[in-house]
């Protein structure tokens, strides 16, 4: 892995895994004795109390108007080995600001036609922060809820391919993932019951942190 990294995760709408993967992300890097902070800029701040009842040694900061986050995210790498922002669903203002202050953005997608067209919305604007930036932030398409023989998973992954950004392995639909925040923990925490999304998760988060 890199010294320090700033990890942004957002997409143009809810319900396609996103916290579940920023907050397993920040346990990752946790777990392997880094300085984590995490920011919570989604106004629900669903990802917040599931933080804390990790009970991990990660830093948790509320910041969710984009102002904020750009004035205040470099100054906090300044003093974490890696920064994890779980952004809002939405192509608002304070994704765009997300998307400004991060090396690498991962956009999680549904297994749907139409949860890849909101992605390319997010894809949109993730090319005019990189225009701003000349060159950064890298962006990631990360597929979820796939059902690995599923026709409909296989078409959208032929699909992602032509957004023109690098599509990860994804995650398959497990209930395991979903049940992880209501027992206030990471599926690696959850015994021999998750041990297959387990191990899903934590390949996804080698390739997340990889170079």
């Amino acid at each position: 892995m890199c010294p320090y990294m700033i990890y942004g995760l957002t997409n143009s709408k809810g319900g396609v895994g996103k916290t579940t993967i920023a907050v397993h992300l920040a346990a990752w890097l946790a777990k392997k004795k880094r300085s984590v902070t995490f920011i919570d800029a989604d106004p629900q701040n669903s990802a917040s109390q599931w933080i804390r009842e990790l009970g991990l040694p990660i830093r948790l900061e509320l910041i969710s108007e984009p102002e904020d986050i750009v004035q205040r995210v470099a100054k906090l790498a300044e003093n974490a080995d890696d920064v994890v922002i779980d952004g809002p669903a939405g192509l608002s203002s304070t994704t765009r600001a997300v998307m400004l202050r991060s090396d690498r953005v991962f956009l999680p997608c549904g297994p749907s036609i139409l949860d890849l067209r909101a992605a390319s919305k997010a894809v949109q604007l993730l090319r005019e922060a990189q225009k701003a930036r000349r060159g950064k932030p890298t962006g990631v398409l990360i597929p979820n809820k796939l059902q690995k023989r599923g026709r409909l998973s296989r078409e959208m992954l032929g699909a992602a391919k032509k957004l023109g950004i690098d599509v990860l392995g994804g995650l398959s639909q497990r209930q395991s993932f979903a049940d992880a925040a209501g027992q206030a923990k990471v599926v690696w925490q959850m015994g021999a019951s998750a041990l297959l999304a387990s191990h899903e998760m934590q390949q996804l988060m080698k390739e997340m942190t990889r170079g």
